[in-house]
């Protein structure tokens, strides 16, 4: 398995350009395409439609022009950073909604790259908790200021037995094969310790033979939520890319209570690979 296709997000967050250029880094290391892809909706004006009168046409267009000409210039700077990184690559681009245009656009890719904080623009890029649930692809969040693409370092699976976290470990096989570690951790309950380093030496042992190198690793849960008890094992382990399975439990149920997926995405220091 490898990446044949890789879909940037191309939003106005200031690290955009360093994060197109990584997405032409995976590119060049795994012989891909990138499609870069952007959407611009016409934020509706906050303002009473009847007390505006004639007005409020006239600053729908002016909105809609706004979007065109942010579309634009997201073109001409992905255009320019795969030209000089010299890949393959293609542009796609719409003014709708884009978390639910780009859950569609990415039947064409193997791997979508967004960043983290983009979506606090809904009309200008997708929230990532919204692309994850909705898309059929894995998802892979770039942090803040992100160095460099995540392509060698460690890696940290996030193992919780169920389906999620096969999906988005079997989804990043090919960047694991090309970490120099792979830490398979999962957090567990006291008195579960036995059972829980079975299942992540089955999943070490598996990654092994597709080429990783990988080893399990056991911790018990403590006073801590469960996110920052992940996180702190991010840190530990100095991880330049977590792997996860996302919203293993309901998403209300995480966004009322406090969860893993939730905790990731909104403050893991290293790219992180969701897949729901």
């Amino acid at each position: 398995m490898t990446y044949a296709n890789l879909m940037v997000y191309v939003d106005d967050e200031p690290d955009n350009v360093a994060r197109i250029g990584f997405g032409c880094d995976l590119a060049r290391a795994f012989g891909a395409a990138v499609i870069g892809v952007s959407v611009s909706e016409a934020e509706p004006p906050l303002i009473d439609a009847a007390a505006a009168g004639g007005m409020a046409g006239e600053i729908l267009t002016l909105r809609r022009d706004q979007a065109d000409a942010e579309l634009a210039a997201a073109r001409a700077r992905f255009e320019a950073v795969a030209a000089a990184a010299d890949v393959s690559h293609f542009w796609r681009a719409e003014t709708g909604y884009p978390a639910a245009w780009l859950t569609r656009q990415a039947r064409a890719a193997d791997l979508v790259l967004i960043g983290r904080d983009g979506g606090r623009r809904p009309y200008r890029a997708p929230d990532a908790g919204d692309l994850v649930m909705g898309v059929g692809r894995p998802v892979l969040i770039a942090p803040p200021q992100a160095e460099a693409a995540p392509l060698d370092g460690v890696a940290l699976v996030a193992w919780q037995d169920g389906r999620e976290a096969q999906r988005a470990t079997a989804a990043a096989l090919p960047l694991l094969r090309r970490a120099q570690a792979v830490r398979v951790i999962e957090i567990c309950a006291p008195g579960q310790a036995d059972a829980a380093q079975a299942r992540v030496k089955d999943v070490a042992g598996w990654l092994n033979r597709h080429g990783a190198t990988a080893e399990g690793d056991v911790r018990v849960a403590d006073e801590r939520p469960a996110g920052d008890r992940l996180l702190a094992c991010v840190e530990e382990t100095a991880a330049n890319l977590v792997v996860a399975g996302a919203w293993g439990h309901s998403r209300l149920r995480e966004w009322v209570l406090g969860g893993v997926t939730q905790a990731l995405i909104s403050r893991c220091p290293a790219w992180l690979l969701l897949s729901h």
